[in-house]
């Protein structure tokens, strides 16, 4: 079990905090070619990621094939270290490609991003742990089940976990899984845990394959746990190999703005669905008109479209000023990682709002299983009710701090996207 004093803690953070008077014009110029050659591959696999949304839908879980096309994009490396083969991109490009991804499948949108974000608290562990993740492929990827559901007790050199943990989103394309525990975080390779294929009964989002899994007294070392507060405190132990302006952003405040990529994208591609649906369709009421004349309809795409485009403009060039703050050697206030927390949750809800909006003049035909209109209801449905969506809360966290009062309790788990 961890020893370390505040003493200690602190000049750790000391020491980790004198890199950042460097200048990093040179990292950041990298970081943002790297984003841009991925987003060009990803342009590339749109047509593979289609293709396979039906069985997505179909089966439960994301096709093979799909996720052999986002590998191949870098996807995966997208924040794994330098040292380990990967590409430290921008977030912003990271997630501008997983909203693309999205238009054309969004159970392959959200695993990608669960996936791949969670690399971002590997690369804050020890190096020990890195080296066993990344150890065989810049690729390696983990699931999450954060909300601490399981038991843990401490023994000599590390835990012993028991118990099972829920909605691990891709699992069956993991090779780890990182579980929660309250206060940390366990990370635990997929050969010791054994995952429920039929816990995963769901109507949206359902290629996402969000299982559960199951352990069995299971031993955990000490450097495979992630401490939370050593985040909040700067004092990452992953600093010691990976002190580089993209992981000085906030990793809850990261993940937590992943959903909302896919909700993005997912409302989009379905916006754009309805207006081709709408070019052919025929009103089966009066008249027989075009449903493209209708004025009510001219409306309700005019606000839904803008609508997302603002909400993915505000989200993008969060994320673009947050790493160029990163990359000046700053760091962002507590207000504006609220602001940001609250706008990825404000746009999840636009998101599934702005499809609502133009539900009902969707026709019947949207109903039909086939329709994939009715597939984007189903999943935007489920991904506003992700705890990152939790708008509500974000905005108290928000105001709070706007205000200058004190934040929920540090060990609340559904307050911890308050933190670094």
């Amino acid at each position: 079990m961890s020893t370390t004093t505040q003493a200690d803690t602190t000049t750790k953070a000391a020491d980790f905090l004198e890199p950042r008077s460097q200048d990093w014009s040179e990292y950041r110029r990298r970081a943002l070619d790297e984003g841009a050659k991925y987003l060009a591959e990803v342009d590339g696999i749109l047509d593979t990621v289609r293709a396979g949304r039906h069985l997505s839908e179909q089966d439960g879980r994301v096709p093979d094939a799909t996720v052999a096309a986002m590998i191949s994009t870098g996807l995966f490396r997208a924040f794994t270290p330098l040292q380990y083969g990967g590409l430290e991109m921008d977030p912003a490009s990271f997630f501008e490609g997983i909203m693309r991804i999205a238009e054309a499948d969004s159970a392959a949108a959200w695993i990608a991003g669960q996936l791949n974000v969670h690399s971002f608290e590997i690369a804050l562990m020890d190096k020990k742990m890195q080296e066993e993740f990344w150890g065989e492929s810049p690729d390696t990827r983990a699931s999450s089940s954060y909300a601490p559901v399981g038991k843990y007790i401490a023994v000599e050199n590390g835990y012993r976990l028991n118990g099972t943990w829920t909605f691990s989103s891709g699992v069956d394309h993991a090779q780890w899984v990182i579980l929660g525990g309250g206060d940390r975080n366990f990370v635990v390779p997929l050969h010791d845990v054994a995952i429920d294929h039929g816990s995963w009964d769901v109507q949206g989002l359902k290629g996402t394959g969000s299982k559960s899994v199951t352990l069995k007294d299971v031993f955990v070392p000490d450097y495979r746990t992630h401490l939370l507060v050593d985040t909040y405190n700067d004092a990452n132990p992953g600093w010691e190999v990976n002190n580089r302006p993209l992981y000085w952003v906030s990793f809850l405040g990261l993940f937590n703005s992943t959903p909302a990529n896919t909700a993005i994208g997912t409302a989009t591609g379905g916006i754009e669905t309805f207006i081709e649906q709408s070019r052919v369709r025929l009103t089966r009421q009066g008249t027989g008109a075009p449903a493209a004349q209708n004025p009510f309809l001219h409306l309700k795409v005019a606000e839904a479209r803008t609508r997302v485009r603002t909400v993915k403009d505000r989200h993008l060039n969060n994320w673009r000023e947050l790493f160029d703050v990163a990359c000046r050697g700053q760091e962002a206030s507590a207000l504006e990682r609220m602001r940001v927390r609250f706008e990825a949750a404000d746009s999840i809800a636009a998101s599934f709002e702005s499809f609502t909006e133009i539900w009902p003049i969707a026709g019947a035909a949207a109903s039909s299983s086939s329709n994939p209109l009715q597939q984007t209801m189903r999943d935007l449905m489920a991904a506003r009710n992700h705890g990152s969506a939790g708008k509500e809360l974000a905005a108290g966290q928000y105001v709070k701090e706007l205000f200058g009062l004190p934040p929920a309790p540090f060990s609340d788990f559904g307050t911890l996207s308050y933190y670094k």
